[in-house]
């Protein structure tokens, strides 16, 4: 890989190093989860769309308005009108008014702490300033490295911006996996270091055990759905080949005829297309869901060989239609379905089997090639594990990724907490200082009959024996 001589740190030099290279075949297919997430929300509903973008925009900083808003105008309403306080109304007015104002001063000095505390770990993060429990510099976050092509290509226009982006996590993404199948490791960048350091062993094991655990929940999860949901499903698809095999047929025939292109960016455009124009003619609902389904197997890979696993699977539904629609009651296609979800389980129980074979492999210290060679060998004779199309060295990467997401999320939620202590030694003080001062001036009336109301008082109660009395025995 050619390193360029520029001014910046190695970590830069490196990303610099990346952005310049040019396009080549990928190492191997991957699992692009962010392509499936964008093109399958393209069909979800608007109530959807909107809750999830909700829960993307709320964050710590989010949270702390939230509050901070909330208590400024709620707080307020139950101080002023509450019966059973004994003191006057404008002295109620007068304490209303200190929880806007403290609401204001919190955002202002929690927020203001709280992002660049969020920003610096980030940074840090990116950097490999933190250990290696949060050490993104194998895949590192779009933000920092929009920042970074910025600074080498001021010139660059939004669009060239996003073009390069996605090349570098591209190359990123490759790298990582190739380091897993030919060092058995991944490889970080430290604080800047030249030489860029292997995964801590015992770690490095643990991520393995966590994808192979993974796999074997996914497995359990789908056994028990074989026993019901599946079950249900399937009844119905089949019961629907039945009823509508020449239908059936005609929509498989079109699909085999977006697959001859056989290149999977097209086939992939040409699925969206067919779904948007099959919801919008309200067609039946399990033909949509079937052309979904395959949508999701291209979108799992950016490999025209991928189109191989899609056209196995209409082939097969072509088979199933074949089947079902020579039946002639619903009470066949449940005895069918019920036989075939029964050698379903019996795979699934293969599959655990051959995971928990692996499981002891990488407790042995097997390697990550060793482990998907192991796969490799299985596939041909597991048909299930076949249709599973599993990389391993892909599943770590995920896994790796998903795990350092973690220990940063732990890390500033403990690292907000002591920076939100922090700040209470400052804004409470302030608030003391601030609140009389705005009153004064915004609502000088009121807070003037206030300080009057109370003068008063603390001179009847110096100037009136019979009060001073009172006030000692209470």
């Amino acid at each position: 890989m050619k390193v360029e001589s520029i001014n910046l740190n190695f970590q830069n030099a490196q990303m610099h190093n990346n952005m310049h290279r040019s396009d080549k075949p990928s190492f191997t297919s991957k699992y692009n989860s962010d392509d499936i997430y964008k093109e399958l929300m393209h069909y979800m509903p608007k109530s959807v769309k909107l809750m999830l973008k909700v829960k993307e925009w709320v964050g710590e900083v989010q949270n702390i308005i939230i509050n901070s808003v909330g208590t400024g105008l709620i707080a307020p309403i139950f101080i002023k009108y509450n019966p059973l306080s004994k003191t006057d109304e404008d002295t109620r007015t007068y304490s209303a008014w200190r929880q806007p104002v403290s609401a204001v001063l919190a955002i202002l000095t929690q927020v203001g702490a709280t992002i660049p505390f969020n920003n610096s770990v980030k940074n840090k993060a990116n950097q490999g300033k933190l250990g290696q429990d949060y050490n993104m510099t194998p895949f590192m976050d779009d933000s920092y490295l929009k920042k970074l092509i910025k600074k080498q290509h001021p010139n660059y226009t939004k669009a060239q911006i996003e073009e390069r982006l996605n090349i570098v996590k591209k190359d990123q993404r490759e790298e990582l996996i190739k380091d897993l199948r030919t060092k058995n490791t991944v490889m970080f960048i430290e604080d800047g270091k030249p030489n860029k350091v292997p995964m801590n062993r015992a770690r490095f094991k643990e991520t393995l055990l966590a994808t192979i655990d993974d796999l074997i929940k996914e497995e359990k999860a789908e056994k028990v759905k074989s026993d019901d949901t599946k079950r249900q499903l399937r009844i119905q698809r089949s019961d629907y080949y039945r009823t509508h095999a020449d239908k059936a047929n005609a929509h498989l025939d079109a699909l085999e005829d977006i697959f001859k292109s056989g290149d999977i960016e097209q086939v992939k455009k040409d699925l969206i297309t067919m779904l948007g124009e099959m919801k919008s003619r309200h067609e039946d609902k399990e033909l949509i869901k079937f052309t979904q389904e395959i949508y999701t197997i291209g979108s799992k890979s950016d490999d025209n060989k991928t189109i191989n696993s899609m056209h196995d699977k209409v082939k097969r539904a072509k088979g199933y239609v074949h089947d079902y629609g020579e039946m002639t009651s619903k009470e066949q296609v449940i005895e069918r379905v019920n036989r075939s979800i029964a050698g379903r389980v019996t795979d699934i129980d293969l599959n655990l089997k051959f995971f928990d074979k692996v499981k002891k492999a990488i407790q042995n210290d097997q390697t990550v090639y060793e482990i998907e060679d192991m796969f490799t060998k299985e596939v041909k004779q597991n048909k299930r594990l076949q249709e599973k199309s599993i990389k391993f060295a892909e599943r770590v990467a995920d896994q790796l990724k998903n795990q350092t997401k973690a220990c940063l999320n732990g890390y500033k939620q403990v690292g907000g907490i002591f920076v939100s202590l922090v700040t209470l030694f400052i804004s409470c003080p302030l608030l003391n200082w601030v609140y009389p001062k705005f009153m004064a001036a915004v609502f000088p009336n009121l807070s003037n009959g206030k300080h009057t109301k109370d003068t008063t008082s603390l001179i009847e109660r110096a100037s009136n024996p019979e009060l001073k009395k009172a006030e000692v025995k209470s």
